[in-house]
Parts: structure tokens; C-alpha cells; sequence
């Protein structure tokens, strides 16, 4: 028997509890690609079980999922993150146009430097002046 996927929309304080954690709040909205908007955004959070944890990087079962949000829940754009051991959906709309075509930017804190030298090998002033380089070419 194969077990069932299930989705509950977060509740305004859940919202509220989650954003307030720094790690998940990594990863937020940064700007509307549809009006430019760059800071009124409703942040909208659902709760998936019965994904197995090795399926949720899996093109076809985020493909499925992308699928059931837009067509059930009008949202074309949304992320797809693990936290504290759960598989959660973050999207946003911007207020001024409704649009959930949101560019997302990561804030590159302490923590997340260190994680990217373990990673690479490298240490952290050099993963710091690797960005700052990369950051001159982009501009």
C-alpha cells in the first residue's frame, strides 16, 4: 500500500514561528519579477507529508507537487525546503500586483560561510574574498 501524500496550509502564527528562525529565514523574498516590488510580500507556508525524505529532491515527485499548487492553489513559483525535519512549500505575492513570480535571495551570514569552507576545503577569509570578487564582476 502506498502511503498518501497530504499538504496543510501553516497557520499565521506557524508562519510567524518559522520566519522567526534564522536558518529557515535564509532564504526569502527579495523582489517581484512582475512590478519590482522589493519588500511587501505575503509569505505563504504548507506543511507536505508522506514524501519520503530521499523522493524530495526528485524532478518528477517537485514537478507533481509544482503541478498540484497551481492548479489548487494558483501559485506557479515555490520553493522547496527541509527544515527541522520537515518537508515545507514557501511561496510569496507581492501585494502591489499579486504575483508569485518572486526572486528569492539568500543572506550569506556567519554560519553559512563556514558551511560553504567545510564543504569546498577552502577556508572562510578565502570563501569571503571569493564572493567579494565574484560580487566586483557582477556589478
Amino acid at each position: 500500500m502506498t502511503k498518501s501524500i497530504s499538504i496543510r496550509e501553516l497557520d499565521d502564527l506557524e508562519v510567524k514561528q518559522l520566519l522567526k528562525d534564522s536558518k529557515f529565514s535564509r532564504l526569502k523574498p527579495a523582489s517581484c519579477c512582475q512590478c519590482g516590488e522589493k519588500t511587501n510580500f505575503k509569505r505563504r507556508l504548507f506543511q507536505i507529508k508522506g514524501v519520503p525524505k530521499a523522493k524530495r529532491s526528485d524532478d518528477e515527485t517537485q514537478g507533481l507537487l509544482r503541478y498540484h499548487f497551481k492548479k489548487n492553489y494558483s501559485i506557479e513559483f515555490i520553493f522547496f525546503k527541509s527544515f527541522d525535519k520537515k518537508f515545507i512549500v514557501d511561496s510569496s505575492a507581492c501585494y502591489h500586483c499579486q504575483s508569485t513570480e518572486i526572486t528569492y535571495d539568500m543572506q550569506l551570514d556567519d554560519e553559512v560561510i563556514s558551511a560553504f569552507a567545510k564543504l569546498s576545503g577552502h577556508s572562510e577569509s578565502q570563501i569571503l574574498k571569493d564572493l567579494k570578487d565574484i560580487s566586483k564582476k557582477l556589478l
